[in-house]
């Protein structure tokens, strides 16, 4: 079945595209994509599409990540992290774990970070590791970003290990980088590894040659699902909203719709009008069995 969602363990020193391309060479079918960039030394879950479920992918984008960081203090490097050239490093005897936890605590709610210099954000158009890796210097604008908790921090000098759970876009890079800006010696990312995005966890992942697809119903699990007679789910797949009998949701909700005993999902749909005998439902996204 070509509409497939994949959980994937990356392995260090392969970009996301370098997994795309093993995942269709794997399954034989040429349209494949991913839900967040992970940086080629990033190791870690990586959710992977194919068929025209890679429609499904910006749905993805919105799950909070969590990722186990370790940076290294006393040191800068052009790229944020230790794969880069060092451009200084500093003495860090006088830091002291509090200093550290208190610099951290900063990092927490809704921060303004600049994304590194050596990454894929977009400067009128281009990608930043390109111009700058051109000898062009350019800085992206600082952009907001959720972080909602940075836990489990352990403290070895002159490394710092911590658990980062966040919203889509942050930079764990950039959060090194100031946290070490903070403290006034430098920072970069030593390791970096994912380990969850929303109820998707890495130790659910497959390695790339053992590649297997997560069940439909795992799909987007926070949206009810219902299972339709073939005669709706056509009406479905014709652009026809069809009408939900005794069945009760709020007016904009997004839900799932099945055929095959809850086997393959069909359509996302949203709810347009709620009546007294049910609510109508208009498909989003169609599928093909």
């Amino acid at each position: 079945m070509k509409n497939q969602i994949y959980l994937i363990d990356k392995p260090s020193n392969m970009t996301s595209f370098d997994v795309v391309q093993t995942v269709r060479k794997a399954i034989g079918i040429r349209r494949v994509g991913h839900a967040g960039t992970l940086d080629p030394f990033a190791t870690g879950l990586l959710i992977v599409a194919s068929g025209p479920f890679t429609r499904l992918v910006d749905l993805f984008h919105h799950y909070p990540k969590t990722y186990l960081a370790t940076f290294q203090l006393g040191v800068s490097t052009d790229t944020d992290d230790m794969t880069g050239t060092v451009q200084a490093e500093k003495n860090i005897s006088g830091i002291r774990e509090p200093d550290i936890l208190s610099a951290l605590s900063q990092f927490e709610g809704e921060i303004t970070q600049r994304p590194p210099a050596i990454s894929a954000k977009r400067v009128d158009g281009k990608r930043l590791y390109r111009v700058n890796r051109e000898g062009v210097k350019v800085e992206a604008r600082p952009v907001k970003v959720q972080v909602h908790e940075i836990r489990s921090i352990e403290v070895e000098l002159p490394c710092v290990t911590m658990e980062i759970e966040c919203g889509t876009g942050t930079y764990i890079r950039s959060i090194a980088r100031d946290l070490g800006e903070i403290l006034g010696v430098g920072g970069a990312v030593k390791s970096l590894s994912r380990t969850a995005i929303g109820p998707y966890k890495l130790s659910d992942a497959y390695n790339l040659t053992e590649i297997e697809p997560i069940p439909h119903l795992s799909i987007l699990p926070e949206l009810e699902s219902f299972s339709l007679a073939s005669d709706a789910i056509e009406e479905l797949s014709s652009g026809k909203s069809v009408l939900l009998r005794d069945v009760f949701l709020d007016e904009g909700q997004k839900i799932r719709i099945f055929d095959d005993y809850f086997k393959k999902m069909r359509a996302l749909c949203r709810v347009t009008m709620k009546g007294s005998v049910g609510c109508r439902i208009q498909p989003e996204k169609v599928f093909s069995a």
